[in-house]
């Protein structure tokens, strides 16, 4: 927890840096092309199986119909079965080829076909031979729809024992022959088999591509969180160290500081540094999943508030190393159960507090930061003077425009259900922000 605290202990200098695209481009290229292979992956997983099944289906249809044919001629050249017969079988043959792509019109066509050849004499010879094709069309119509699939062969059979009821159809002999007609209602089941195996691979499937997608966000939750410290506390850390510098060096000018102070302040300085390399180990560790960029929610929220406090007052005490006369207090405490994304936003908001204060105030002017904890929410109001033409700044007389930096943090604050307003009055600029702790877990829970 102090890890993750102690790492905010900084004004935040360049907040407001325009090439910042983080607000403009949350999704990286890398981001985008992990998502890509994920889908590409994916799919030709699903294809491959699509294909499996359909080859399947294939072969079932190629070996009925190249066994019906085959002993369709030669039964019409030993003359057991009649020319109208042999003319219905291969109808129903090539219904069945049909049924591979068009499997509903086929098979109520061939149902109809075969209505025709159990209740009309002279095609009664060829009902037996025709029920492989018959069932095959069955078995990929149930494939597609199995309430079709099972009413064509209740309608099939239907018509079989119509059949054979008026003596069109006679009750075939051997075992062999009656086994074949055993292949129609048997057909709907296998169809619906495959149907039932095709849609298992495809939620398999689904399931893989939201594990994909998932590790895909995770990837870019972790850049994104990078992207953020880097931002907000390592460059930021740099700017300060930049600025310090400066001021110290336009100090000692006119002034030579005695040995105590120099020692003081590059001690000071040093400990900046040091902040500045662990905060770049840490988003190393973030980019190469070392390191989580999410914490627990479980941190001591009496340690949190002493922190949040130190903060502040480290805060304070580097812009008024800068000049500033400040008066900051944070007073309150973080309720048992806090939002620990809430708390960090409020570091940072914090921080970019400081950065409005030392890129817009009027230098050696009074500041204020004050923060209010009631145990619900948070409350930042920080007011300045405005920095005006005459001190260099750049500005407008008392207009100023807020950067990508407050942007940002309005932003991630309306994503946790806060606000953050800020106004310009005379010379005063003014910065109030509303920010909710409770956890959002924690609460749903208890209201349920």
């Amino acid at each position: 927890m102090s890890d993750r605290i102690t790492k905010h202990h900084v004004v935040v200098i360049d907040a407001d840096d325009p090439r910042d695209d983080r607000t403009t481009h949350p999704h990286s290229a890398a981001d985008h092309n992990d998502l890509r292979y994920a889908r590409t992956v994916g799919g030709t997983d699903d294809s491959m199986r699509s294909a499996v099944t359909d080859h399947l289906a294939a072969l079932i249809v190629a070996t009925s119909i190249g066994l019906t044919l085959t002993f369709a001629f030669m039964a019409l050249a030993a003359g057991a079965v009649a020319i109208p017969a042999a003319l219905s079988i291969v109808i129903a043959c090539a219904l069945t080829i049909v049924a591979y792509w068009h499997p509903l019109f086929a098979g109520y066509t061939v149902t109809s076909a075969w209505a025709w050849a159990c209740l009309v004499p002279p095609l009664a010879g060829g009902v037996t031979l025709m029920s492989l094709p018959v069932a095959c069309c069955v078995m990929l119509a149930t494939r597609r729809n199995a309430r079709h699939g099972f009413m064509m062969a209740g309608a099939q059979l239907l018509m079989l024992v119509a059949g054979t009821v008026l003596g069109v159809v006679r009750p075939a002999e051997d075992f062999a022959t009656m086994a074949v007609l055993v292949a129609i209602p048997a057909a709907p089941v296998v169809g619906l088999l495959m149907a039932w195996k095709q849609r298992l691979d495809h939620a398999r499937e689904a399931e893989r591509e939201l594990e994909q997608r998932r590790r895909a966000l995770l990837e870019q939750e972790r850049r994104a969180a990078a992207a953020t410290r880097i931002h907000d506390r390592v460059t930021n850390r740099l700017a300060y160290l930049i600025l310090r510098l400066d001021n110290d060096q336009a100090e000692w000018t006119a002034d030579t500081p005695d040995a105590a102070r120099l020692r003081a302040e590059l001690a000071d300085l040093s400990g900046i540094a040091q902040g500045v390399l662990d905060e770049t180990r840490n988003v190393i560790g973030i980019l190469d999943g070392s390191r989580s960029p999410v914490t627990e929610a479980d941190a001591d929220p009496a340690g949190e508030t002493v922190m949040l406090c130190d903060h502040l007052r480290e805060t304070a005490d580097r812009l008024e190393a800068l000049g500033f006369v400040v008066d900051a207090d944070c007073s309150g405490s973080l309720p048992q159960r806090y939002d620990v994304d809430a708390v960090n936003v409020l570091h940072d908001l914090i921080d970019e507090t400081g950065n409005n204060i030392v890129k817009h105030a009027q230098p050696h002017t009074d500041c204020s930061i004050h923060v209010m904890l009631d145990g619900r929410q948070a409350t930042l109001v920080s007011s300045n003077r405005i920095r005006t033409d005459g001190a260099g700044s750049g500005n407008s007389g008392t207009v100023i425009r807020p950067g990508t930096g407050l942007r940002t943090k309005a932003e991630q604050l309306h994503r946790l259900g806060g606000t953050l307003d800020h106004t310009a009055r005379g010379t005063t600029w003014t910065l109030s922000a509303c920010l909710p702790l409770r956890s959002t877990s924690h609460t749903s829970s208890t209201t349920q």
